[in-house]
């Protein structure tokens, strides 16, 4: 039996035309769930009637419950480099001009431009996602996705053209395909922590302003009213922070980050915000790498488990569990190191669903043009890693990301 809300879409169609002549229009919705998310653009200019089915989110609903949901991970991640002869240096691309007349080279700064890229894991296949032509996603913003609602979200980060901290939102509507913008959030902020906690709510804290001073602020964004409010602070300012959800209780956890006064020395400590209190409690002990961020390194899905996953391409090993007790709750969170079966010089790790991805940065003669992506089931201490090649187009290593069945 289909989901309420298709009978009634499939009754309005009908008061129209058949989805598909001939058929019953209940057989027609089986038939098109079935049809892979790649070709679903095109088949919106068939007729009004799937144009309007195709752009509502009741249709990702029903191929969820038909089992033929596909997933995509979405990265926010720095375009290729046009220009072969330029080098990136540290979050800057430098582009060398010819020489000056006192025979001395000058140096033009220009600033990267960054896309969303979607890799179809069912499909292998990458695109990038059109962003308005007017518009630029801002630099180091985070992706977040809200499953049932459809939608992702870019929240925050830099300005692309005054290069300080924004409180943009940008929403895209998966099944219209759409852009929007959404409420601002209440201070401007990046390399903050960020999480989708329960099917409406997101969560960010910390980051850095304008003044790369550390935030102790966090707020809460509802999706289904489209405005932020703000929580009480965390017990100390945290920059480049990451964010987990944590349970069931929709909780949400800001792992490590470093004050105003310690820049690039992360702290050993977390924080977790229970809404149901509506306060924070002190994580100790957590995270043992001072010279190592945990964003693009920790990978956890604290939905059905409470494990935290560190990738590192050194031999460094490392278990950390942490637990309280009290008269009303427990909490348990713990923390392993992953060695990584290659080498790069840099790493970005994320969740696939029920797998781990990890993408390599570094040149790797045996791949040739390109990148390489790793992916590993983590429902067990270890799993199988499996190569994926990626196109040299979509190799630059990701901000952030977040992953939408379809």
């Amino acid at each position: 039996m289909i989901m309420e809300v298709s009978k009634k879409k499939v009754g309005d169609f009908q008061k129209c035309h058949d989805l598909i002549p001939g058929l019953p229009s209940e057989l027609a919705l089986e038939c098109l769930v079935r049809v892979p998310y790649q070709f679903q653009y095109a088949m919106k200019s068939v007729c009004r009637s799937w144009r309007t089915l195709l752009s509502d989110s009741s249709f990702i609903r029903e191929r969820r419950r038909c089992g033929k949901t596909e997933l995509l991970l979405c990265l926010v991640q720095p375009l290729t480099p046009p220009i072969p002869a330029s080098k990136v240096v540290g979050e800057t691309l430098i582009v060398d001009e010819k020489k000056s007349e006192d025979g001395s080279q000058p140096r033009v700064f220009c600033t990267p431009r960054f896309g969303l890229s979607v890799y179809n894991s069912a499909m292998s296949t990458w695109h990038r996602v059109a962003f308005p032509k007017e518009e630029q996603i801002p630099l180091f913003c985070e992706c977040v996705v809200l499953q049932d609602a459809g939608k992702i979200l870019l929240i925050g980060g830099w300005d692309p053209e005054t290069l300080q901290p924004t409180r943009d939102v940008h929403v895209l509507e998966f099944a219209g395909r759409k852009w929007r913008r959404g409420a601002p959030m209440k201070e401007p902020r990046s390399f903050f922590a960020c999480a989708s906690v329960g099917s409406t709510k997101v969560y960010v804290a910390g980051g850095h302003d304008d003044q790369k001073n550390a935030l102790r602020s966090a707020e809460v964004y509802d999706a289904e009213k489209d405005e932020w409010s703000m929580v009480p602070p965390m017990t100390a300012g945290r920059d480049e922070c990451q964010g987990f959800a944590i349970g069931t209780d929709q909780r949400f956890c800001v792992l490590s980050g470093y004050g105003t006064e310690s820049q690039g020395r992360f702290r050993s400590d977390g924080e977790i915000y229970e809404p149901a209190t509506n306060s924070w409690s002190k994580i100790e002990n957590i995270w043992r790498f001072p010279d190592t961020s945990p964003r693009g390194r920790t990978v956890g899905d604290f939905r059905s488990s409470s494990k935290l996953w560190c990738f590192t391409d050194t031999d460094l090993q490392s278990e950390l569990r942490w637990e309280t007790k009290d008269d009303s709750r427990y909490w348990k969170l713990e923390l392993e190191t992953i060695q990584l079966p290659m080498t790069g010089s840099s790493v970005f790790a994320g969740s696939l669903g029920g797998e781990s991805m990890v993408m390599i940065g570094g040149k790797r003669e045996s791949e040739g043009d390109g990148g390489v992506m790793m992916k590993m089931t983590t429902e067990k201490k270890m799993g199988q890693w499996s190569h994926v090649h990626i196109p040299s187009d979509f190799s630059t290593l990701p901000f952030s990301q977040a992953s939408i069945d379809v």
